[in-house]
């Protein structure tokens, strides 16, 4: 590995935004997206009588067939009525309306994960001491495949609120008050820190970069791992990785986690990484896995 001949850099402006299309155009190239799915961000809002926000929830559909429920709030003092649950049953009508056979969520271990049991999601990942003292947790449901649908005993919502789409204030709403809710259980103890690096050429040009982060939870957060076709097979990979989590324990990481496909695991099992989760036949006649590394 000629290493001496590269330089690394932090991240630039834009650099993100290029080794992400580079990722996807290569992803897509062992993987073909599901058909009429494409990568989508839903805003869903529950509106009671006056129109005034009574929760709500951020879906994320991605083309291979996915939708994330990344986001599920409802005001505290209009919790045990039922809200919870017609905002989950909202967000799987919108998933399936997109073409996804799959609905995946992560929660903590002070937040909801009974609650999404009752709706059929089943675990398929377990991080612990994430954050420190806690544990977290990934579940999913096959949208493809009949299951019972959950009736919660205390179900008043469906009469007193309606479910719409929701606007990008919306959107700023329900993760505010999602985030005020786990700060009481956890502290970020800084704001996130990109640590995100690229190597150049001579000529200045980006050969490789990774995209990440520590998160204000002192994890180091991994995006995206890239490295131009020309100049793989080389170690760039390696040795940049290497990089990124050098300035990551420097800033306090304590473990890194990220998620990856059946044909890059390889790659993430020589540096350290192990599957704490595998989502089965996604994207179809593939796995993925969510990959931690410990500090």
């Amino acid at each position: 590995m000629m290493i001496d001949e590269f330089e690394v850099r932090p991240l630039e402006e834009g650099d993100e935004d290029l080794i992400e299309r580079n990722v996807n155009e290569y992803a897509d190239s062992k993987a073909p997206a599901e058909p009429h799915t494409e990568d989508e961000t839903l805003v869903f809002r529950a509106s009671d009588g006056e129109g005034a926000l009574a929760g709500g929830c951020i879906l994320h559909v991605h083309r291979w067939g996915r939708a994330v429920l990344a986001a599920l709030w409802v005001d505290e003092k209009l919790r045990g009525r039922g809200l919870g649950s017609m905002l989950i049953r909202e967000a799987e009508r919108a998933a399936r309306e997109k073409g996804c056979y799959y609905l995946c969520l992560g929660t903590m271990d002070f937040m909801a994960r009974p609650l999404y049991e009752k709706h059929g999601f089943e675990l398929f990942t377990l991080t612990r001491d994430y954050p420190r003292g806690h544990e977290a947790y990934s579940l999913s449901k096959r949208l493809d495949r009949a299951a019972p649908d959950y009736v919660p005993t205390h179900n008043g919502a469906p009469a007193l609120y309606t479910i719409e789409p929701g606007s990008g204030e919306d959107r700023k709403a329900i993760g505010d008050g999602l985030g005020a809710y786990c700060e009481r259980f956890v502290t970020d103890a800084h704001d996130d820190i990109d640590v995100g690096k690229k190597l150049v050429d001579a000529d200045g040009r980006m050969i490789a970069g990774v995209c990440a982060q520590v998160s204000g939870w002192d994890v180091l957060e991994l995006d995206f791992v890239w490295v131009d076709e020309s100049c793989r097979g080389r170690g760039l990979a390696s040795h940049l990785l290497r990089e990124v989590e050098r300035e990551a324990k420097e800033k306090g990481a304590y473990v890194s986690l990220t998620n990856c496909v059946d044909w890059t695991l390889g790659f993430f099992d020589k540096q350290g990484y192990a599957p704490c989760g595998t989502l089965r036949d996604y994207p179809r006649g593939h796995e993925a896995y969510e990959l931690e590394k410990r500090f």
